[in-house]
C-alpha cells in the first residue's frame, strides 16, 4: 500500500505546474552558473599564476643575494582557486585568501580582491550551493506547504483516508515524494552542469570530483528533507492553503535570509571582539616599553656584522617580534573562536547549516583556510630550521639571530632548489568528515524532529 501511495504522490508532483517551473528555473540557473564559472575561473587562474610566478622569482632573487635576506623577507602566499568551486564558492571571496609569512612568523591574513570592482563585492556566484540554498529550499516548501491543508480544501484528503491507508503512511509518502522530486530536479541540473564543464575542459570527471558531486547531492537531500518537513508542519498547522503558504514563506525568509545574514550582528552582540585599533595600541605600548628597557646601543646599526651593538640589536628585534606575535596570535585565535561560535549559533537555520556542510564536502571556505593557516605555521618552522642550519654551518657568521634584518647572520647564497617550498594540501576525507559531522548530525536531527512534530499534529488533524 505504501508503494502505491508513494507512486501516486510522485506522479502528482511530476505532473504539477510547480515541478515544471522549478525544473526549468533550476536547469537555467545551473547552465548560467556553469558558463559564468568557466569565464571567471580562467581569469582567477591567470591572476593566481601571475602572482605565484612573481613570488617564486622574488624568492629566487633573495636566495641569490644571501640566505638571511631569503629568511627575513615577508612573502605572500596566495591560495589557489579551487577546481570544484562551481559546486560551492564557500564565501571564499570574503575570507582571507592570502597569508603573509617569513621564516620567523606568519604575520597576517589579508583578503585580496584587487581584480574585482569593490562596488560589487557583495554578490553570490551562481554555484550549485547557491541554487540549493535559495531555490531548492524554497522549492521543497512549495511541494509540501499544501500537502495537507490544500487537500483538505479540495476534499481529497478525507477521500484518501477513507481507503485502507493510515495517516502515517499517507504523510510519509507525501514527505518522501517531495524530497525525491527536489533531488530529481537538482540531479538533472548537476548532471547538465558537469557535462558543460567537461565539454569546455573546465572540469575533469574523475573519481574524486564525482564523489564530491554525490556527497553534494546527499547534502541537498538533507536540506530538502528539513525544508519539506517544515512545509508539512506549516500545512498541518493551517486549515487552508493560503495560511500555510504564508507560514512557509515566513519560515523560508527566516531560514534563508534573516538568520544567515545576521551572523555579523550576532557576533558583535554575543561574542564581542577587541577592535583592531585597540590591538595595535597594545602592540605599540609593548614595543615602546621593550625599546625603552633595552640596553644602550640596542638601536645602533653597523654594516660590520661582528660589531657588539648588532648583537644587542638582534636580541631586541627577537623580543619585539615575540611580543607582537603573542598579541596578534591571541587576537587571531579570538577571531577564529568568534567565527566558529557564531557559526554554531546560526546552524539553527537549515540553509546556513547546509552551506557549512557543503564547505566541508568541497574542501573549501573556512575549513580550508584554517588548514592552510595551520599548515603554513608548520612550514614556517621548517623554513626557519632550514635557515638556522645554513647559518650554523657558516664560520663567517656571528650567528646573532635577527628576525627583522639581514645583518648579523650568514651572507652566503642559498641554493633555491634546496629551500623548502610550501604546497597547499587539499583537505583529506577525514578532515572533511570531521568538519561536516556536526552539521550533518544537526541536519538529520532537525529533519527528524520537525517531521515527528508534523506527524503528531497530523494524527489529530481534522480532515473534514
Amino acid at each position: 500500500m505504501w508503494k502505491t501511495v508513494l507512486k501516486r504522490e510522485i506522479q502528482h508532483n511530476l505532473y504539477s505546474l510547480r515541478f515544471i517551473l522549478a525544473f526549468v528555473l533550476v536547469l537555467g540557473v545551473f547552465v548560467t552558473g556553469s558558463l559564468s564559472f568557466v569565464r571567471s575561473r580562467a581569469a582567477a587562474l591567470e591572476k593566481y599564476r601571475e602572482a605565484r610566478t612573481i613570488a617564486q622569482k622574488k624568492m629566487a632573487d633573495d636566495a641569490s643575494v644571501n640566505a638571511t635576506k631569503l629568511a627575513v623577507t615577508r612573502r605572500t602566499l596566495d591560495l589557489r582557486p579551487r577546481d570544484n568551486a562551481f559546486m560551492a564558492e564557500a564565501k571564499e571571496k570574503y575570507l582571507p585568501n592570502a597569508l603573509i609569512f617569513s621564516a620567523w612568523n606568519v604575520f597576517g591574513v589579508p583578503n585580496k580582491n584587487s581584480g574585482a570592482n569593490p562596488l560589487l563585492i557583495r554578490y553570490d556566484e551562481l554555484t550549485w550551493a547557491f541554487v540549493a540554498a535559495f531555490l531548492v529550499s524554497f522549492i521543497a516548501l512549495l511541494f509540501t506547504f499544501d500537502a495537507v491543508s490544500g487537500e483538505k480544501e479540495t476534499k481529497t484528503l478525507s477521500l484518501a483516508l477513507s481507503n485502507p491507508v493510515s495517516r502515517g503512511t499517507l504523510l510519509f509518502a507525501k514527505y518522501v515524494s517531495a524530497v525525491l522530486s527536489v533531488l530529481a530536479i537538482v540531479a538533472a541540473g548537476a548532471l547538465l552542469s558537469m557535462l558543460i564543464l567537461a565539454a569546455v575542459g573546465a572540469a575533469s570527471l574523475d573519481a574524486g570530483l564525482l564523489g564530491e558531486a554525490l556527497a553534494f547531492l546527499a547534502s541537498v537531500g538533507l536540506l530538502a528533507a528539513v525544508m519539506a518537513a517544515v512545509g508539512l508542519l506549516c500545512s498541518v498547522l493551517a486549515r487552508n492553503s493560503n495560511v500555510s503558504l504564508l507560514l512557509a514563506l515566513c519560515a523560508w525568509l527566516l531560514f534563508a535570509v534573516v538568520i544567515p545574514n545576521s551572523s555579523g550582528f550576532l557576533a558583535r552582540i554575543l561574542y564581542p571582539l577587541e577592535k583592531a585599533e585597540s590591538v595595535q595600541a597594545r602592540v605599540d605600548r609593548v614595543l615602546d616599553d621593550l625599546s625603552k628597557a633595552a640596553p644602550p646601543g640596542s638601536w645602533s646599526w653597523s654594516s660590520d656584522p661582528f660589531m657588539p651593538d648588532n648583537e644587542l640589536r638582534a636580541s631586541l628585534m627577537r623580543k619585539l617580534l615575540a611580543a607582537e606575535k603573542a598579541i596578534r596570535d591571541d587576537y587571531y585565535r579570538a577571531m577564529f573562536r568568534q567565527f566558529e561560535r557564531t557559526r554554531r549559533l546560526t546552524a539553527i537555520s537549515p540553509v546556513a547549516n547546509f552551506e557549512y556542510l557543503v564547505e566541508a564536502v568541497v574542501g573549501g571556505g573556512y575549513p580550508r583556510f584554517r588548514k592552510a593557516w595551520d599548515d603554513l605555521h608548520v612550514y614556517q618552522n621548517q623554513f626557519q630550521n632550514y635557515f638556522l642550519a645554513l647559518d650554523a654551518r657558516d664560520p663567517k657568521s656571528p650567528h646573532w639571530i635577527n628576525p627583522q634584518e639581514d645583518i648579523s647572520t650568514t651572507q652566503q647564497k642559498a641554493a633555491i632548489e634546496t629551500v623548502p617550498r610550501f604546497t597547499e594540501r587539499p583537505m583529506s576525507f577525514g578532515d572533511r568528515l570531521r568538519s561536516a559531522l556536526p552539521y550533518l548530525l544537526v541536519t538529520v536531527l532537525a529533519a527528524c524532529l520537525v517531521y515527528v512534530l508534523s506527524f503528531v499534529l497530523f494524527v489529530h488533524y481534522d480532515v473534514r
